[in-house]
């Protein structure tokens, strides 16, 4: 459900900022026409591709302790400046993020419960608000942007208080 959502939320972005080039530089009856068409456009191909068979597979964790996953979905991570596609797991003592391989930087990240210091919000582009930083003992931060963010951070930092 959340994939239909995100799918339909970016088309209308897309529509809308290809509408409004479309109108400056060609004309507004076929902004009218061109915007919604490539939204509807991008937002299709956005949803195909997060539900693709391929991406589900490029993503899965082994879990070979078989331990439940207490949330999982998809997410980007910041690294060197690119926002690396893939999907967020957390498991009962465990962060764990797998990209998907349409990224430069393919990569799995693991953060044990007991690095993490500090989970806090920040905001992509500074006006979205679906950004999660992760501040670990060493000093790293790690930054993801997922769907649903305080939910994250709540299950995360509940999963610290009954490691204590």
């Amino acid at each position: 459900m959340t994939e239909i959502r995100n799918s339909i939320l970016a088309g209308l972005a897309f529509g809308f900022l290809n509408a409004l080039f479309f109108a400056v530089w060609f004309d507004a009856h076929y902004a009218l026409i061109a915007g919604p068409i490539s939204g509807l456009a991008f937002g299709m191909v956005l949803y195909f591709f997060l539900t693709s068979k391929t991406v589900k597979k490029q993503t899965q964790i082994e879990n070979l302790d078989s331990k439940p996953i207490i949330r999982s979905g998809g997410a980007n991570h910041f690294i060197n400046g690119e926002a690396v596609g893939g999907k967020l797991y957390l498991l009962k003592d465990k962060l764990q993020f797998q990209s998907h391989g349409f990224n430069i930087q393919n990569h799995g990240q693991i953060i044990d419960h007991e690095q993490i210091k500090e989970v806090s919000f920040y905001n992509t582009l500074g006006i979205i608000p679906n950004g999660l930083t992760i501040i670990t003992r060493s000093g790293q931060t790690e930054k993801f942007v997922v769907n649903g963010r305080r939910h994250w951070k709540e299950e995360i930092e509940k999963l610290q208080v009954n490691s204590r």
